[in-house]
């Protein structure tokens, strides 16, 4: 599987994952990456931080680490433009993405109450970025990316 930026073309399937996985709908930005037609990354960039706005892997492909390689790259990519924290929220009964995370050095560092529509909180976290981050030998970054 190749990882490469969002394209206007990928948008429908991306809102296809996210309504499968019960997200609020996100437009692709210009910091987006897709993994494949199975895993998208969508992220919000400010001043020296990223804020994840969305993350899913097709229910068919799960269990495959492309959300894992997906947060590895973007975090390699952020820390190789000078970018020194990424945060998310998650929804607190999401254990399984909440075990990735803290695989990926996020620690809690707030909750939000009753924050979705159904009155489940969010787990706010954080951590901090580094270049070192290898993916996978099974995920490669396109070479337009690798420069």
């Amino acid at each position: 599987m190749i990882i490469l930026p969002a394209i206007e073309q990928d948008f429908e399937w991306i809102e296809v994952i996210q309504s499968e996985a019960g997200l609020p709908l996100w437009k692709p930005s210009s910091v987006s990456w897709v993994l494949g037609r199975c895993a998208f990354a969508i992220w919000q960039v400010a001043s020296d931080e990223c804020e994840l706005l969305s993350i899913a892997v097709n229910a068919s492909e799960r269990g495959k680490g492309y959300a894992k390689a997906l947060m590895e790259h973007s975090h390699r990519e952020f820390a190789k433009q000078g970018l020194k924290k990424s945060f998310l929220e998650v929804r607190e009964n999401n254990t399984v993405a909440i075990s990735l995370y803290k695989k990926l050095g996020y620690e809690k560092i707030a909750e939000r109450k009753k924050y979705y529509a159904d009155g489940e909180c969010a787990v706010v976290m954080a951590t901090s970025l580094s270049p070192s981050i290898t993916l996978p030998h099974s995920i490669t970054v396109s070479p337009l990316l690798s420069k």
